[in-house]
């Protein structure tokens, strides 16, 4: 399954939509923690998160189902 998994191109763009989506703002949450800078107002990466983290979960979600069925098709162990 989890071949299917990786091939799946849809799984794929959520992951990669997910990654693009959130990684600025933890990068900003980390760098206030790394130098305890305070005031900063990450509202346009909140709002990147925001916009890009349902769409992602979406396709991620439709991807594993595709593979899901691929798999049993295929004659694969069913997911465990």
């Amino acid at each position: 399954m989890k071949k299917e998994l990786l091939r799946s191109k849809a799984f794929l763009a959520g992951a990669g939509l997910l990654a693009i989506g959130t990684a600025p703002l933890l990068l900003y949450i980390l760098y206030e923690l790394a130098t305890g800078a305070k005031g900063g107002n990450p509202i346009g990466l909140g709002l990147l998160f925001f916009v890009s983290f349902w769409p992602a979960v979406i396709l991620m979600v439709i991807g594993a189902v595709s593979a899901a069925r691929r798999a049993k098709k295929d004659g694969a162990p069913p997911l465990n």
